[in-house]
């Protein structure tokens, strides 16, 4: 066949094979069209910073970017929100301002990997209008958020924290304004022992960083037992191994004193549980003494003040107008020859 008679062959009735090329054509597009789906993901946008500068507004507006995969219906269901990456880059501009920033998306290497044909991705923004800052970093000092009551009985010390800085990244403006930073709260409510736990500093600001370990924070908060200091006013004062054959003359000797130690023990006290005496044992004649108290406490508790040491008695013999000494059982039983009081010369 020469070449005439096969352009002749091929030119025959050529607006109906024009009409079905462009047919087929079309068909094939739409059945192409028809294999494909599209999935939205809202991506959170983040902030590459290497140089010196780093963003000091503007992310507030743009937090995330819509991302549009269009790929084959049967590969779609691989590609999930955490394979794609949506990010600004700044580390290129050495001065601050404020600059419109392209948005890049990024996939996983292993969507990578899967070779997917046809593969598009659509973002929306596709830039960002950001202002940028001198970047730098300080330390800052920690301080613990305590909440709550200890039991009843005891009291909490000062909270410890490990570390106690951190140290910060971001816009020089923001950063040179904070002198401290919190952490998360530590409970002591009901607590009858010493409390410890590990925290995170709380960090509101998007545009400052918290460099190196971020959830290790150690609180500790000493709890111990609260102590106090009680009064006793006008509480008899017990006369002991007066010779039989003497008596007091005068009023009935009242002392006043205060007593210390834990407050679950000192609330437990009342004056009947002190021994609150003299020893008059050295006294042999009538005469004026000068008789020290001896007061004894209970338990753990210690005597932290008392309105005199010493008082003077006027001893006359039995026979002569007197004051009787009572003593109940109890102090009888308190008050035996076992105590020793220093005679005063």
């Amino acid at each position: 066949m020469s070449i005439n008679q096969l352009l002749a062959k091929i030119t025959k009735n050529w607006p109906v094979k024009a009409i079905c090329f462009v047919l087929a054509a079309m068909i094939y597009f739409f059945h192409q069209i028809s294999l494909l789906d599209v999935k939205t993901f809202s991506v959170p946008l983040e902030v590459r910073a290497e140089g010196n500068m780093i963003p000091v507004s503007g992310l507030e507006q743009v937090k995330y970017i819509r991302v549009k995969v269009r790929t084959k219906r049967d590969q779609i269901a691989s590609i999930v929100e955490k394979d794609l990456t949506a990010f600004i880059d700044v580390s290129s501009q050495t001065k601050e301002g404020i600059y419109d920033f392209p948005v890049y998306v990024d996939l996983d290497e292993k969507i990578v990997q899967l070779d997917l044909e046809p593969l598009e991705i659509y973002n929306q923004p596709d830039n960002v209008k950001i202002q940028i800052q001198k970047k730098t970093t300080k330390a800052v000092p920690l301080y613990a958020s305590v909440v709550g009551k200890p039991a009843h009985g005891y009291k909490a010390l000062s909270a410890e924290l490990e570390p106690s800085f951190v140290t910060l990244c971001g816009p020089a403006s923001m950063v040179d304004s904070i002198n401290k930073l919190p952490v998360g709260a530590v409970s002591i409510e009901g607590a009858d022992g010493s409390i410890s736990k590990i925290v995170s500093p709380v960090n509101t600001n998007s545009y400052i960083s918290i460099l190196g370990e971020k959830n290790s924070i150690r609180v500790s908060v000493p709890i111990v037992i609260e102590g106090t200091v009680k009064e006793f006013k006008s509480v008899p004062v017990v006369l002991v191994n007066l010779s039989s054959s003497l008596a007091v003359s005068g009023e009935a000797v009242k002392i006043d004193f205060s007593v210390e130690g834990n407050l679950l023990d000192i609330e437990k006290v009342s004056p009947a549980d002190f021994n609150v005496f003299a020893d008059c044992a050295f006294i042999t004649e009538p005469g004026i003494y000068e008789v020290p108290v001896q007061i004894d406490a209970p338990g753990n508790l210690n005597i932290s003040s008392q309105s005199f040491t010493v008082f003077v008695l006027n001893v006359v013999k039995s026979e002569q107008e007197e004051i009787p000494i009572e003593e109940t059982e109890t102090e009888k039983k308190s008050t035996s020859s076992a105590f020793k009081v220093p005679v005063l010369s």
